[in-house]
């Protein structure tokens, strides 16, 4: 993509440097559940914000999976959960995110939530299909997740 006054990065937001005050805006998507070091992914970020700028995160929290019906949806869940949180991935954070960006003193902070449906045959619903499929060994080794749930 080129545009005059458009710059597009892609970089490590823990370990590149961040040059301070450059960005309009910063925007991370489903990148801070896999980050071992979120606080420092988010100072970085808010580091390279302009006075002014906007920092638009979009993260998962998944903590409506733990009242997911039926039962065997829970427990798949559940076991899905465990296994991410042994290997460091926190579908929990997207809560998180206001107070530690308030944290670093930023002023407006504003957040929505949703609860995602995936109808059988959409783009979402294969896209689980197929991340579940290419775990599956994985998940069921673990012992987190029972062959018959997978």
């Amino acid at each position: 993509m080129r545009e005059p006054n458009l710059e597009l990065r892609q970089s490590d937001i823990v370990a590149d440097p961040v040059e301070p005050g450059t960005f309009d805006l910063v925007t991370a998507r489903a990148v801070l559940h896999h980050v071992q070091n979120p606080d420092a992914a988010i100072v970085n970020m808010v580091a390279g914000l302009r006075p002014g700028g906007a920092l638009l995160l979009i993260e998962p929290d998944l903590l409506p999976v733990s009242i997911a019906e039926p039962p065997d949806v829970r427990a798949f869940w559940e076991g899905w959960l465990a296994w991410a949180g042994e290997r460091g991935i926190n579908y929990f954070i997207g809560r998180t995110l206001a107070p530690r960006l308030a944290g670093l003193g930023l002023m407006k902070i504003s957040g929505t939530a949703e609860t995602a449906i995936y109808n059988g045959g959409s783009y979402w619903a294969d896209y689980w299909i197929q991340t579940v499929t290419e775990l599956r060994h994985e998940l069921v080794s673990s012992g987190k997740v029972d062959d018959a749930l997978v």
